[in-house]
């Protein structure tokens, strides 16, 4: 195996990392986007208190729903660079976006919610099913 095939194959998982991070930072960009547009656009003049509940319940309903949606669509859009190793591939994905997400709330809450744990199974699963979609779909069919 030469050097240049070497570098391209640790390319996809390094490219697999990246779209994980891209599938969190995306899940917060929705968060932030609906929590903004609802204080500014959609309901303006409630209390402090109210867009602090709306904001608790969007992240948590967002962050779990959007962050295995993010993950699956991520991972699929990785699946077309490659030929081999989908669902290992599809779960590093998964696992960048925990990563991420598990970092991100230790440094900001000092803890992980139990929810997380919800959120990350689902993260792993669309992963999962991304690589599983994409490796049936190149599996040679019966004639």
């Amino acid at each position: 195996m030469t050097s240049a095939e070497i570098a391209a194959r640790g390319d996809r998982w390094l490219r697999a990392i990246g779209y994980g991070l891209l599938a969190e930072i995306s899940t917060i960009v929705s968060i932030i986007a609906i929590v903004v547009i609802h204080r500014h656009v959609v309901a303006r003049g409630l209390t402090e208190a109210d867009y602090t509940a709306f904001s608790e319940r969007v992240g948590a309903i967002v962050g779990i729903l959007g962050g295995t949606l993010y993950t699956f669509l991520f991972a699929r859009l990785l699946m077309r660079r490659l030929s081999t190793r989908f669902i290992a591939h599809g779960i590093v994905v998964a696992i960048a976006a925990i990563a991420l997400s598990v970092g991100g709330s230790l440094a900001g809450h000092q803890g992980v919610p139990s929810a997380y744990v919800v959120a990350s199974a689902l993260k792993i699963s669309a992963g999962a099913l991304a690589g599983f979609l994409a490796a049936r779909a190149r599996e040679p069919r019966p004639v």
